[in-house]
């Protein structure tokens, strides 16, 4: 008690002082509309701002969450999109028989490990065999390309990206269809090349590669990437270019996994044909 009173003993000027300054401005603005207005505009401009504040930083640890829901809807959308159906002859009616029938379903996935600055890369996802992944399986991100499933568990997957020796996409021209393949010869991961590039076909930087469909791996037109260099060769019977890759293979954090519903029963009529 006497350490308060020796306390307000000297400070007692300056309390005085406080006191009267907070009377003197709630008298100011109680009964002054402009200054009592221009007080609460600049409270509710405060107020705003660290409501903001902290929406924002809300919004910023949600996002790990915000783009696992977004991959999943997308995965949901592309199995609804056209592309992922297959149509059969649409002259021929059959009753109780339907002309489209889905080809394509997408299972999206958490990357858990990836690298891109080795000359074979690979990427770990959170989806395996209980989820319906299998060997073979492409993947890609949203409308790009970004490799196949090479090894699988119950519960994760293995994925060999593009950026490895081994892995080789039939693709084609988007402008006339035109078969080419596309490697990575290692390096600057953005870059690949376009292999067996016919020499009637006009190059120009720009042009889109996308997936051919000729394989069981990919359905037809993702993105693989655009073509930002090429070389003529006069003594080979191809021309190559480079390519700069479509998707960014150091910023995945999800994907997709293509599930081919036909796969099946095109692997049993292949193994039923013996081609000379």
């Amino acid at each position: 008690m006497r350490n308060l009173y020796v306390f307000l003993r000297k400070h007692y000027f300056i309390l005085l002082f406080l006191l009267l300054e907070t009377v003197s401005l709630l008298l100011l603005f109680n009964f002054n509309e402009f200054q009592n207005t221009a007080l609460v505009d600049l409270s509710g401009n405060f107020t705003g701002s660290i409501n903001t504040a902290f929406r924002n930083i809300s919004e910023y640890f949600s996002l790990r969450q915000t783009n696992k829901t977004l991959v999943e809807e997308m995965a949901k959308l592309h199995s609804r999109l056209p592309d992922a159906y297959y149509k059969s002859d649409a002259y021929s009616f059959y009753r109780n028989d339907t002309v489209f029938k889905l080809q394509y379903r997408y299972i999206s996935a958490k990357v858990i490990s990836n690298t891109t600055n080795k000359r074979n890369n690979f990427l770990m996802i959170s989806k395996g065999s209980v989820q319906g992944v299998r060997n073979h399986m492409g993947v890609v991100i949203g409308n790009r390309i970004v490799g196949q499933v090479v090894s699988v568990s119950p519960h994760f997957s293995w994925i060999m990206s593009m950026l490895n020796k081994d892995s080789r996409i039939s693709g084609k021209f988007k402008k006339n269809n035109q078969l080419v393949n596309v490697e990575w010869p290692g390096g600057n991961y953005r870059y690949g090349s376009v292999k067996e590039v016919p020499k009637h076909v006009d190059i120009i930087p720009g042009d889109t590669i996308v997936t051919s469909g000729n394989s069981d791996i990919f359905p037809e037109g993702i993105m693989i990437g655009t073509i930002s260099d090429f070389t003529a060769a006069p003594d080979e019977n191809f021309n190559s270019g480079t390519i700069l890759f479509s998707t960014d293979f150091n910023s995945l954090g999800y994907v997709e996994i293509v599930v081919d519903l036909m796969r099946k029963e095109k692997e049993d009529l292949k193994a039923t044909f013996k081609g000379e």
